[in-house]
């Protein structure tokens, strides 16, 4: 019985965490990081200020819920309100004959536009909100933990990307290391654009060259 009640606790925790999570990113969404309040999530989540505090603060409930929304993105399940389409003349894309290209002047091949499209639901979300992004990147700093997008996040991400270099011929061993690179680099990518200027279009072209790169085919070692 002992067992069973720990568990059905241990259930109800993570229920509660869910609804405050939820409550954040529904704020976070709505009115920003500095208009939300830990109070306003509280009321939000209809729990006390210090439950919510027992989650985290600020900083690290936003950091969870990008956990929550990158994790949806990457398998698809991303039901809040969609973000900001960006016309393809700014982000890159397709046109009618079904060549990709980034600012009109990059044509990909079918392997790059793969790669490509596996980071772009998550471009175009942060440049949806980029307000947000940016203090994510900075709580990303502040925070001490373990955020999902370093571990769990990564590897699933990175097992498609490996999965894709392989396809043309990459050893296994080069496509891991580049796959490996790849979100590394794409990491670093939303960064710079948080701390600077850079554009979706710039970022997007940024992430390409790179893609370029590492899907050149090398032989063996």
């Amino acid at each position: 019985m002992s067992g069973e009640h720990v568990q059905f606790r241990s259930a109800k925790r993570r229920r509660t965490e869910d609804r405050i999570i939820g409550a954040a990113a529904d704020l976070f969404l709505e009115h920003g990081f500095k208009a939300t309040t830990v109070r306003g999530i509280a009321k939000s989540a209809e729990v006390s200020v210090g439950r919510v505090m027992s989650v985290g603060d600020k900083d690290a409930i936003l950091v969870r819920c990008f956990d929550r929304w990158i994790g949806q993105l990457q398998d698809g399940t991303y039901t809040a309100p969609p973000p900001r389409r960006v016309s393809l003349s700014k982000r890159g894309g397709h046109d009618a004959a079904g060549t990709s290209v980034v600012s009109g002047a990059r044509t990909t091949s079918a392997v790059q536009r793969h790669l490509l499209d596996l980071f772009l639901p998550f471009l175009e979300f942060f440049a949806a909100h980029e307000d947000l992004s940016r203090d994510y990147a900075a709580a990303m700093i502040r925070v001490k933990g373990d955020p999902e997008v370093f571990n769990a996040l990564a590897a699933d991400l990175q097992d498609r990307l490996s999965g894709a270099l392989a396809s043309i011929g990459i050893s296994e061993d080069h496509a891991r290391a580049s796959a490996s690179a790849l979100y590394d680099s794409y990491l670093g990518i939303l960064f710079r654009w948080a701390a600077t200027t850079m554009t979706l279009a710039e970022a997007t072209d940024a992430l390409l060259a790179i893609i370029a790169f590492h899907t050149r085919v090398r032989s063996p070692l």
